[in-house]
């Protein structure tokens, strides 16, 4: 399934810390409300962070992704993975899902057949103005079972396009692999190819480490994998820099 990380917050804002003295590496405080379960190190130079909140619908879980430079991107998805409400850090761009999708994504449809057509529509705001973007592919199971660090995950293909709902032109499509974690109801990316235009490349963001609570890692901003530098991340924001509270009326 695609899914571009952005943010959405209900349960209040997020604090973004360089917790400890300052060797040490700098983690993530979840709100208040919260619990983080998860921290995932992947190839290129990135690391998410998944946590689930007390007052928020039941099944629905948050992530927050950093690369090389700091906090990149938040997002909330439902239980069934379906993709809510995101927004980038570095400009406050939004996207979050217009109700209701003609055809929502859905893991559950996915585990039990096999595959799972999808076609829903983000509406995007930023700095460029406001746009809606609708999304649509399908995810099929390829039948193989990929571990890593431990962890058994179910191997997917997928193919997606978004296209500007107004004219009907391709604004980007992307194909390849992802993988499913199926107790804990997540998709992780794998190695996929993007086209936008003329524009073709290759990306592997597949996870690489599986941390949990009390593991040393865990809730580590600092990406370790891939990267061209090996220095600590010590993003500390001003508080005019902190993301601003969303609420569910906010859709």
């Amino acid at each position: 399934m695609t899914r571009r990380a952005r943010i959405f917050i209900v349960a209040g804002t997020v604090a973004l810390v360089a917790a400890g003295p300052m060797f040490a590496a700098p983690s993530v405080e979840v709100p208040d409300g919260c619990e983080g379960f998860l921290t995932v190190q992947m190839k290129g130079c990135g690391v998410s962070h998944y946590w689930r909140c007390a007052a928020d619908s039941e099944g629905n879980v948050w992530e927050v992704h950093y690369d090389f430079e700091g906090p990149f991107s938040m997002s909330v998805y439902d239980s069934e993975f379906q993709w809510l409400d995101s927004r980038y850090f570095s400009d406050g761009s939004r996207e979050y899902l217009l109700e209701p999708g003609p055809d929502p994504a859905s893991l559950t449809e996915l585990l039990e057949t096999g595959s799972d057509r999808y076609a829903f529509t983000m509406r995007e705001t930023g700095p460029d103005g406001e746009r809606d973007v609708v999304h649509q592919g399908q995810d099929t199971l390829t039948g193989r079972e990929v571990v890593i660090d431990g962890e058994t995950l179910l191997e997917t293909e997928f193919s997606a396009a978004a296209m500007d709902a107004v004219s009907g032109e391709e604004v980007y499509s992307v194909s390849g692999n992802q993988y499913v974690m199926r107790d804990e109801r997540l998709f992780f990316l794998g190695p996929d190819t993007y086209r936008e235009g003329i524009e073709e490349r290759d990306n592997d963001l597949s996870p690489v480490r599986f941390i949990r609570p009390g593991e040393k890692g865990f809730g580590v901003m600092t990406p370790q994998y891939e990267c061209t530098a090996s220095e600590d991340i010590g993003f500390t924001p001003a508080p005019a820099a902190q993301p601003q509270e969303m609420r569910n009326d906010d859709l």
